[in-house]
């Protein structure tokens, strides 16, 4: 993924009028992702949905039901994961102020770090099971990587570009860049962008095998980022998303404005030959790009919503970056993770996004690290409470990926009419 940037000044501003999730936190819209994060609490648990017997890991963040979402034909003609991702769409657009099929130029922007893998496997499994023969006409066009979006766009007559974006660790975050891209280049009026992914029993398998999950080595099973005890993440699933536009269409239209993303920018981190965190050369040139191109000083990033997996080695490099970034400031900003809360999934990138605006931004309220102990560090502010002050004049969401790649999102108040539809 080579390093690229998105320019604050280059086209219009870009706000976030839209936000929906369907996670282990909740369905719903802007308010159900505010109540969520600020009535604290994991929504982690022992997987349900398949049997974990014989692995090492046995905990996850699930989804429920989603049969009150779906009609009775979609919810037999969809995955799994392509219901998050419609329901998500249309609670998205719904949430703007938008209809379906009312934007001509609506674009869609998908991350995922695996697809629908629960359809690959059916697929492959139909062949060994009975050769040709066993190859589902039903179930391959699932099997595609592009899927989840294309269906999503024909439920919510999305007729701009779309694109799927796929890198494990920081999608979510990507695809709300790249969307942004879209309005500021003209290419969208509108575009829908987030993450989504799905838990699977194989996948699940492997990356406990692998040594991802928690528990590696010894300790109990759990997720700790920026804790001692931390020893591997723990998945989720589901899709967040969120609708971007250019502020004067916003404004315009009377849309209630979430929050501004000022800029992003994104690039890579060697990576070690061996091992799956990047460990070395830990320049936070990325965080400065995207601070310059939103004409902010470090020292205007009042919070900051980081990666954070539980991956000890991992977060370790996540925190020398912010370290680093905001070196020059008087204090570094409060840090925060989701994934505790929601297990680690694409979705949690768009979700951070809509937590900055949602939350944090309106309120100063950052939600709190459950269960922080033993901070690995002490030169930086971890939130431990819920408990806000004044709205901060800028957030910082920020990814890093075990591959190396490493991405950054400016967000700012909106500046949205005075009596605009929702307050």
């Amino acid at each position: 993924m080579a390093g690229a940037l998105v320019e604050a000044d280059a086209g219009p501003r870009v706000v976030v009028t839209g936000v929906a999730t369907v996670g282990a936190l909740g369905v719903g819209d802007g308010a159900v992702v505010r109540e969520a994060l600020l009535a604290g609490g994991s929504r982690i648990g022992p997987v349900r949905a398949f049997s974990t017997a014989g692995c090492s890991s046995h905990l996850g963040a699930e989804v429920g039901d989603l049969g009150s979402y779906l009609d009775a034909q979609e919810a037999r003609r969809l995955a799994r994961v392509s219901q998050f991702v419609v329901v998500a769409a249309r609670l998205a657009l719904r949430d703007a102020g938008l209809e379906a099929g009312s934007v001509p130029q609506l674009g869609l922007v998908l991350g995922s770090a695996y697809g629908d893998f629960r359809s690959s496997e059916a697929f492959a499994q139909g062949y060994l099971d009975r050769g040709s023969l066993g190859l589902s006409p039903v179930v391959f066009p699932n099997t595609v990587m592009n899927v989840m979006a294309a269906q999503a766009a024909i439920a919510v007559g999305a007729r701009g570009p779309m694109v799927t974006l796929n890198e494990p660790g920081i999608a979510g975050e990507l695809a709300v860049a790249r969307g942004a891209t879209f309005i500021r280049t003209g290419r969208a009026h509108v575009v829908i962008a987030g993450g989504v992914d799905e838990l699977c029993p194989i996948l699940y398998q492997e990356l406990a095998r692998l040594g991802i999950l928690s528990p590696r080595g010894a300790g109990p099973e759990g997720c700790w980022p920026f804790d001692r005890r931390a020893n591997g993440t723990v998945p989720g699933e589901g899709a967040t998303l969120v609708v971007l536009e250019a502020a004067d269409r916003a404004e315009a239209r009377r849309a209630r404005v979430y929050g501004e993303l000022a800029a992003a920018a994104w690039g890579n981190l060697p990576a070690p030959a061996h091992g799956f965190s990047p460990s070395r050369g830990r320049d936070p040139a990325v965080v400065r790009r995207a601070l310059e191109a939103a004409a902010l000083e470090p020292a205007a990033v009042d919070a900051a919503y980081l990666a954070g997996t539980g991956d000890p080695a991992q977060d370790a490099c996540e925190l020398e970056l912010v370290a680093r970034a905001f070196a020059a400031a008087d204090r570094p900003p409060r840090l925060t993770a989701l994934t505790p809360l929601a297990g680690e999934h694409a979705g949690l990138g768009a979700l951070r996004v809509a937590a900055a605006v949602a939350v944090t931004l309106p309120s100063g309220r950052l939600p709190a690290l459950p269960d922080l102990a033993d901070p690995v560090r002490g030169d930086l502010r971890f939130a431990t409470a819920a408990d806000g002050s004044e709205p901060p004049r800028a957030v910082l969401v920020h990814g890093v990926a075990r591959g190396g790649g490493h991405v950054a999102l400016v967000c700012t108040p909106g500046r949205p009419p005075a009596d605009s539809r929702a307050a």
